[in-house]
C-alpha cells in the first residue's frame, strides 16, 4: 500500500505527472490503517495554540469529536455568519457582529484617503487580521487578501479559514516568505504596539524594513496604532522614501485615532 492510500486520500485524477487527490474525513479508514501499522495517529492535542515553529511529527493529527461541525454554508454567507467554532476560541457574537461592521466603515473611509481606483490594488495584506473583517469588508472589490495572524497572539485562524478566507500564521520579528514588491496595500492595525519592547532584531524600524520590502514602488501602507508608535513612524517614514499623511478616524471604541496613509515612492539609483 502506497502513503497516500495509507492515509486515506482518494486519487480522483491522474495525467501525466500529475495527480489530484482529495483528503477524505474518514476516521474509521484512518484507525484501521493505524491498528495495521500503516500509519501513526497523532495524541490528542489543544488546536487552539499557535503551530508556529512546532516541530512536525511522523503522524496524522485526527479530528475529535469537539471539532465535529454542520456542513459548512456558501462561501458567500461564511462572510458573514457567526459559528460555534468562533466561541471555541473566544470570539462572542457580538465582537464578531462589531468587528465587521467597524471594517465596512473604515474600508469605505480608506477608499476616500487613498483616492485611487478601486482596480489600483489588487495584492493586499492585513498584517494582524484577527478574525478577517478587513478582507471581508473587500470582498466586493477585485482584490486578493492574504490575512496573517502575529504567532504570539490569540490563535484565530481557523476563524479566517472558516469564512472562507486565507492566512497564515507569522511572526514579525522574521521576515515574510514573499518576493520583494508582492503587495500594492499593506494594512498593519495596532501590529506594532504588540511588538513594542522586543528584543533586538524586533524594533519598529525592521518590521518597517520587512514592509518596505514586499510592498511594490507606488504601494499604499495603512498603518494604526498608539499615538506614540504612529508619530514615530511618521518621523521615520520619510527615511524609507514613503510619503505620509496623518489622518483622524474613529476606532472600535468611537474614540478618534491616528491613521498613516503611507506611499512608497517609486525610485532608482542611476
Amino acid at each position: 500500500m502506497n502513503l497516500t492510500s495509507a492515509m486515506c486520500w482518494k486519487l480522483i485524477a491522474r495525467k501525466v505527472q500529475t495527480a489530484i487527490w482529495i483528503k477524505q474525513d474518514d476516521l474509521s479508514c484512518l484507525q484501521h490503517n493505524s491498528e495495521q501499522k500503516l500509519i501513526n495517529l497523532c495524541d490528542a492535542v489543544d488546536d487552539s495554540k499557535s503551530s508556529w515553529n512546532t516541530p512536525l511529527k511522523n503522524c496524522i493529527q485526527v479530528r475529535g469529536a469537539q471539532t465535529d461541525s454542520p456542513k459548512l454554508p456558501s462561501r458567500s454567507e461564511r462572510l458573514s455568519i457567526y459559528t460555534e467554532s468562533l466561541g471555541r476560541i473566544g470570539v462572542t457574537q457580538e465582537e464578531f457582529t462589531s468587528e465587521t461592521i467597524f471594517w465596512q466603515d473604515q474600508v469605505r473611509h480608506y477608499w476616500r484617503l487613498l483616492n485611487v481606483s478601486k482596480t489600483e490594488i489588487r495584492n493586499v495584506m492585513d498584517m494582524n487580521a484577527f478574525c478577517g473583517g478587513f478582507a471581508v469588508a473587500l470582498n466586493a472589490s477585485p482584490t486578493w487578501v492574504m490575512n496573517i495572524v502575529p504567532s504570539s497572539m490569540k490563535n484565530t485562524l481557523s476563524a479566517i479559514y472558516n469564512r472562507g478566507l486565507i492566512g497564515a500564521f507569522h511572526d514579525w520579528c522574521e521576515a515574510f516568505s514573499t518576493y520583494p514588491r508582492t503587495y500594492d496595500l499593506l494594512h498593519a492595525n495596532h501590529l506594532f504596539s504588540h511588538y513594542k519592547n522586543r528584543r533586538e532584531g524586533c524594533l519598529l524600524e525592521d518590521i518597517l524594513l520587512e514592509m518596505d520590502r514586499i510592498i511594490r514602488p507606488q504601494g499604499f501602507i495603512v498603518i494604526r496604532d498608539d499615538e506614540t508608535i504612529t508619530s514615530r513612524i511618521k518621523d521615520l517614514a520619510p527615511k524609507f522614501l514613503w510619503e505620509v499623511e496623518s489622518h483622524l478616524l474613529e476606532n472600535k471604541e468611537k474614540k478618534t485615532e491616528t491613521v498613516l496613509i503611507c506611499r512608497k515612492k517609486f525610485w532608482a539609483i542611476i
